[in-house]
């Protein structure tokens, strides 16, 4: 077995950095994903993680997260810190409070991998962002929590950032909520997710 290493991967509002390199995936799906009770405490909090994970399952035509609720909150997510974790305990989406990024990083990623093999990641979204949710009609000027959930999910599944405005793993926030007319590198989500 090769040596474990993690590997953070960052979204923004303004210019981000931390792509991961090289393709890594997990060994089979659906994978189970856990979320923090202060995370989805609202309706549409909820309603926008359901609309993230829903539009990678009908990208790749099948189920890629097994949702297991709201994590134990008398358990650590990561043995460590959250910003260097010695492993993770947890798939976990949560708000990460104090946020220890720059404040324009809306998002980060922690993948634990061994041998190109995902094992665990963390989702932390920065608590003080202004969020918009569902559509983000009227909006505009805000950041989508959709868009937000389900571009760290791409990063959760494995994807890197990709420069494209209209690919949802492009590294910047664009206006609106609307996942619909947004594409993913088709090719790296099949590679990903086909036969595991």
């Amino acid at each position: 077995m090769g040596q474990g290493r993690l590997v953070s991967i960052l979204v923004g509002m303004v210019l981000l950095t931390g792509c991961g390199k090289g393709t890594q995936g997990w060994s089979s799906f659906p994978v189970p994903i856990y979320s923090s009770s202060s995370l989805l405490s609202s309706t549409q909090a909820q309603s926008d993680f359901q609309d993230a994970m829903a539009f990678w399952e009908q990208k790749a035509g099948k189920q890629i997260f097994d949702y297991k609720g709201t994590w134990d909150s008398s358990q650590s997510y990561v043995s460590g810190s959250v910003t260097n974790p010695s492993s993770i305990n947890g798939n976990v989406i949560f708000f990460q409070d104090p946020w220890p990024f720059a404040p324009n990083i809306v998002g980060e990623t922690t993948v634990h991998s061994d041998n190109q093999e995902i094992k665990g990641a963390l989702v932390m979204i920065n608590p003080s962002t202004q969020f918009c949710s569902g559509d983000c009609t009227g909006q505009e000027y805000m950041t989508s929590q959709r868009k937000t959930f389900t571009h760290e999910l791409g990063h959760f599944i494995g994807l890197v950032h990709i420069q494209d405005q209209t690919n949802i793993m492009y590294p910047d926030a664009t206006p609106g909520g609307t996942l619909s007319g947004l594409t993913v590198d088709q090719a790296t989500l099949t590679s990903l997710t086909v036969g595991r």
